[in-house]
This record gives C-alpha cells, structure tokens and sequence, in this order.
C-alpha cells in the first residue's frame, strides 16, 4: 500500500481580496484549532485570517510531517490540488508574541479528484 499526498500546490494573486477567507481560532484551555470553513473548493483563492485582532500563521505539512508551505495572515493564494491539506497553527495576538497551537487544523479542499 502506497501513501500519497498531494503538497499544496498554490500560486500567489496579485488581487487584494481572495474568494474565501479561512478563519482560525485558538482555545487555549482545550488546545483546539477550530477552522471555518473547513471545506472548500479547488481553484478558489483563500487567505488564513485570526479572530480577535489575533494574527495567524498557517505552515502546510507533507505526510512525512516535513514543513512544505507558510501563509502568513491575509495572503491570498489560489488552491489548485484537492485534498486533505494538515497545517500548524500560530497566533500572535495584538501586541503579544506568537505562540504555536498545541493541536493543527485540517483543510478539505473538494473535489479529490481532477
């Protein structure tokens, strides 16, 4: 049996606003990442925004857990591969320092499938 999966394949846009934005939230009592939307769909272009004047920081991982891809907080890029896409989380809140989310989030990008 063969693992495979696709890295994230994204291109930048020079368009200010993108198609969906992806907001992430952070519990720090319960260390869970909550990611909404959760799905969306291949060739539109996303930006990771924080709630709460927090700002984010997305790394994309590969299966073999090796660190592929970083979005820092508003940066818009278009998704062209589905999938299932494993990301880290870090939040910096206003004035603070960036802390690192004890948990990641998931991104369904539809459909799998070309």
């Amino acid at each position: 049996m063969a693992l495979s999966m696709a890295i994230p394949d994204v291109r930048s846009r020079t368009a200010p606003d993108a198609d969906q934005d992806i907001i992430l939230d952070y519990d720090p009592t319960s260390y869970a990442v909550t990611v909404t939307p959760e799905q969306v769909n291949k060739n539109e272009t996303i930006c990771f925004k924080g709630t709460n004047g927090n700002s984010v920081r997305v790394v994309f991982l590969s299966p073999f857990g090796d660190e592929v891809l970083e979005m820092a907080d508003s940066q818009t890029r278009m998704l062209s591969v589905g999938g299932f896409y494993h990301f880290k989380c870090f939040f910096t809140p206003p004035g603070g320092t960036e802390i690192q989310a004890k948990t990641g989030g998931i991104l369904d990008v539809q459909p799998h499938r070309p």
